[in-house]
């Protein structure tokens, strides 16, 4: 099977610096989408981001490959038994807004469980977009991970 991405994107209507700082600073992501309990996104780091507040939350640890400040930032995290690519890529406009894609690649298994983890992740990363959109744009706190069934 050719390789199966699952992609997001969208214009979110603030300056790159900022989406980018949304996904880099622990704090802010942490409103609106993981938990986290790191000093920031540094290249050759691994943090954990956390499904939860509690003490005892799941933890996913997130290998942090490549950043470059306002533009991108690429982690490797564990999906099921292997571990994926993420890949955040931001695009300023004339306007001072940003165009956000959101892309993970690398999934293993059958051609089914392929495209089966490829669907949830795009479903998952539009919502992610939603709520850093709510976030930057509106001041909403519209947390997707603790909000997930």
């Amino acid at each position: 099977m050719d390789t199966i991405s699952a992609k997001a994107e969208s214009i979110v209507r603030a300056a790159p610096i900022e989406v980018f700082n949304a996904f880099v600073d622990a704090e802010k992501m942490s409103q609106f989408w993981f938990t986290r309990r790191d000093e920031g996104l540094q290249e050759g780091r691994t943090v954990s981001w956390f499904i939860g507040a509690d003490k005892n939350a799941y933890a996913i640890e997130v290998s942090v490959k490549e950043i470059k400040e306002p533009e991108l930032i690429r982690i490797y995290w564990q999906s099921g038994e292997h571990s994926t690519q993420v890949l955040w890529q931001i695009q300023g406009k004339n306007n001072g807004h940003s165009i956000l894609t959101i892309e993970e690649s690398g999934f293993k298994g059958s051609d089914d469980e392929i495209i089966a983890k490829a669907l949830d992740s795009t479903g998952g990363f539009n919502q992610v977009i939603i709520a850093l959109k709510a976030y930057l744009e509106h001041n909403a706190i519209i947390n997707v991970v603790t909000d997930h069934p």
